[in-house]
């Protein structure tokens, strides 16, 4: 993942634009300020990708599943230990995190490095 998205969701983290954890997230769901954009750790458990998924499909909120593993995630936003998730609540950083996201991709498929 490149720094420009870890940036970004710092920032977002300081701006008190995030929600972590798996059951916290849930919980904003059912909220009326619904996050309007999930990161989820791309090495969580099974049962802990199909909850947060289904819950994100049930409440018609988009979601992402970057190349980060927990770990780092919580590293990078200043926590020790794993982070299964972090939900976005502002609608300006969930798009350039997505943005970030999706530069990466077309830049890895024009390198020929991943096809």
């Amino acid at each position: 993942m490149t720094e420009r998205f870890f940036g970004m969701l710092g920032l977002c983290r300081r701006a008190g634009k995030t929600v972590l954890g798996t059951e916290m997230i849930c919980k904003q769901m059912r909220e009326k300020r619904k996050p309007v954009l999930v990161l989820i750790a791309s090495d969580v458990s099974e049962n802990t990708m199909s909850k947060l998924i289904g819950k994100s499909i049930f409440y018609k909120i988009p979601y992402l599943i970057p190349d980060v593993g927990g770990q780092m995630l919580a590293e990078r936003l200043g926590r020790s230990g794993f982070l299964a998730a972090v939900a976005i609540l502002d609608g300006g950083f969930a798009v350039e995190l997505r943005n970030s996201c999706k530069r990466r991709e077309s830049s890895e498929k024009e390198d020929g490095s991943q096809a």
